[in-house]
This record gives structure tokens, C-alpha cells and sequence, in this order.
């Protein structure tokens, strides 16, 4: 098949698993196309089948912010006379379904259009009533609809009244990129005897960065230890604000926004993740398969990822002495978090295999073409 992947380029989840699909798609013998504003950074090296089609930035005095949503649609609809291709796959419903669509009533031929919600498509409307008639319209307009998790579809259907068939296909992990072992990274990020923790988000209101480092200094007033922060976002400054009032500064290592974060995943013993809401939580899959436990809450579809004392622990929103109370019982009993290291990459493996959700994801598409 010859497949148009829509999606954003920048770090998040959603584009991270628009990538990760795009390339496994292209291992199976397809032809991907992705339409973006900017190369997903997962595309970091060529792959035999990926075409990566970028969106110009238009500017012009008619417009005060350029119209990326323009640009996109005009550039998806040479995409599809050029390479004639089979279908689109919209990841969110705003902008890339409705764009999806626009772009094929231009072109005047029923191109089918797959969209997955990753979650913000539902909350977004939730806090902005703005956009609730443009995204029910995208739904409607799509040929099928796919959640992230359980807990998705359940939102989607109670923000939109919508009983449209929501077809579940929980996100992968390539597990040959995210496996553990990198001492090389954990011996210069740490002195001897320390512990490592580590935080990955893009520091939105949402992911509770604040409480990580509270968790942090909680854990570290017992037992030594460092903190890895990667990625950068609105709540960054109340973040470093607190690590100062603290007197964490040589103990927090901000190492921002990083395209590979594997080998430093792999190199951390404890991965926290406090989010007040989360569709699914790709980054806590990618710390499962590196055989770190995860730290969580059971917000949104996190529980559906992580299971409560198998692969990590889960705790309320908000609670910080629990977070803190399961770090320490994990980095004190060696014997506890290698046993919990060893199933939860086995679980990442059993259950969020490549193999058999981008399979899914095949047959959605066949079944799009077949109508």
C-alpha cells in the first residue's frame, strides 16, 4: 500500500508513534509518505519505503500567524496526485483528519481516511468549546477511528455522544531500540553508590513535573541519588525554581530536549511519572522495555500500561510520600527491583509487540480500501 502519514514533528507522543508506525509499515513491504511541517524526529536516518514531505512555512501580510493548516492540505493533495496513493492516516483529529478530508474532496476522489485520537483531540475539546464542531466532524468524516487505550475511547465517547466504532490498538515499543544495559551512560551521570531516576515529558501543567522533584528530595533525604530531566515545556521554570529552593542543583541534571533517549533510559533505575492524565503513556512502554520500573499514577490509561506491583507501582495523583515510599522500596531491595526489571521488559515485549499492533493496523487499513 502507499500510505500518507499526517501528524506533528515535535517531541510528544503522538508523533513519536506516527514515526515508530511509518517505519514499521515500511519494514512490511509499504510505501509511506509523511506530511508534516518538519521531519518527525524519530526519521533521524534513511529507511528503505519513507518519503518525508515537508510543509513550507508561508508568511504573507494578509495572514498575522501563517496558515499551517493551508500549506498542509495543499501539500498533502500533491502528495496524492504525485504518488497516487491509497489512503491517508491522520494522527488527531485537529488538524490532520479534517485536513485529511478537505485534501481529498480537492483531489475529487474517495481516498480512504484513518484517524487515531492520541487524547488531546478529546481533552482540547473539553477546555475549548471552540473546537468541539470541527473535531466531531472529523470523526464523522473518517472512513475509521482508532484509540490509543480503553480509557480514550471511553472519553471520546462521553465528550462527543459519538457510538461509532472506536477501534482499540494500543501504541508499540521496539524493543531492540529500547532494551537495557548502558553503564557507560549511568558511570557519567553518577558517582558511586547513587541510585538514577529520571522524568521524560514535554513539562506541560498535565505531567506534574513539580512533583517529581518533590518525590526526588523526599527519596534522595534517604538514600543517595540523582535525577535525569529530559525535554523542556511550559512548567520548566517552576521546575528548575524548585529544584533551587530545594538545593537540588548538583543532584538534577537537565539534559532537555533529546532526539535518542534509549541508552539514557536504560542507564536509570526508576522512571516517575505523575501525571494528573495520560491516554496511554508511551514513555513509561519505552522505560518497561529498557527494564526500568515505573513510578506512576493511575490517571487516564496508564493503568492499562503498567501493572500495580508487576512492572512498577501506581499511586494517586498528587500522592508524593507514596511515590516516594515506592522509589525507596525499589532502589533499597536489589533483589525486588531486578525482579521487577525482568518482568517489566518481558511484559513490554508479550504485550506491546510491533509485530502484532502494527498488524492491527494493516487490517484496519484493508478494511478501509474494502468498503
Amino acid at each position: 500500500m502507499k500510505i500518507g502519514i499526517l501528524c506533528h514533528s515535535t517531541y510528544g507522543g503522538s508523533g513519536v508513534v506516527a514515526a515508530e508506525l511509518g517505519k514499521q509499515l515500511a519494514r512490511r513491504g509499504h510505501q509511506i509518505h509523511f506530511v508534516t511541517i518538519g521531519r518527525p524526529f524519530r526519521l533521524d536516518s534513511y529507511q528503505h519505503n519513507v518519503f518525508v514531505h515537508e510543509v513550507n512555512a508561508f508568511h504573507h501580510p494578509l495572514f498575522e500567524v501563517p496558515p499551517y493548516f493551508l500549506t498542509q492540505v495543499n501539500k498533502t493533495v500533491e502528495v496524492m496526485r504525485r504518488y497516487q496513493l491509497d489512503l491517508l492516516h491522520a494522527h488527531y483529529a485537529i488538524p490532520h483528519s479534517v485536513g485529511a478530508h478537505l485534501a481529498r474532496q480537492i483531489l475529487g476522489k474517495h481516498v480512504p481516511v484513518v484517524t487515531t485520537l492520541h487524547g488531546t483531540d478529546t481533552s482540547l475539546v473539553g477546555a475549548h468549546q471552540e473546537f468541539f464542531a470541527i473535531t466531531s466532524h472529523g470523526l464523522a468524516v473518517s472512513d475509521a477511528v482508532t484509540v490509543v487505550s480503553n480509557f480514550l475511547a471511553q472519553q471520546t465517547r462521553a465528550t462527543f455522544s459519538n457510538q461509532r466504532e472506536l477501534k482499540l490498538i494500543y501504541n508499540f515499543v521496539d524493543s531492540e531500540v529500547f532494551k537495557p544495559g548502558n553503564d557507560h551512560v549511568r558511570k557519567s551521570m553518577t558517582r558511586s553508590g547513587e541510585s538514577l531516576l529520571i522524568h521524560i515529558s514535554n513539562f506541560r501543567p498535565l505531567k506534574r513535573a513539580v512533583d517529581v522533584v518533590e518525590v526526588f528530595n523526599l527519596v534522595r533525604r534517604q538514600k543517595p541519588c540523582r535525577l535525569i530531566l529530559i525535554g523542556d515545556g511550559p512548567d520548566m521554570p517552576l521546575v528548575q525554581r524548585r529544584v533551587g529552593q530545594l538545593g537540588l542543583n548538583n543532584h538534577v541534571i537537565f539534559l532537555g530536549q533529546q532526539d535518542a533517549v534509549a541508552p539514557i533510559l536504560a542507564a536509570a533505575d526508576v522512571m516517575l511519572l505523575p501525571s494528573c492524565c495520560e491516554s496511554f503513556g508511551l514513555v513509561a512502554l519505552e522505560a518497561l522495555s529498557c527494564g526500568v520500573p515505573v513510578i506512576a499514577t493511575t490517571a487516564g490509561g496508564i493503568p492499562e500500561v503498567i501493572e500495580h506491583g508487576q512492572v512498577g507501582f501506581l499511586t494517586g495523583v498528587g500522592d508524593i510520600e507514596k511515590m516516594a515510599e515506592y522509589t525507596l522500596l525499589l532502589l533499597s531491595n536489589n533483589e525486588l527491583r531486578h525482579k521487577m526489571s525482568v518482568q517489566a521488559r518481558q511484559h513490554a515485549i508479550n504485550r506491546f509487540n510491533p509485530e502484532y499492533w502494527v498488524a492491527k493496523y494493516e487490517e484496519v487499513y484493508r478494511s478501509v480500501l474494502n468498503q
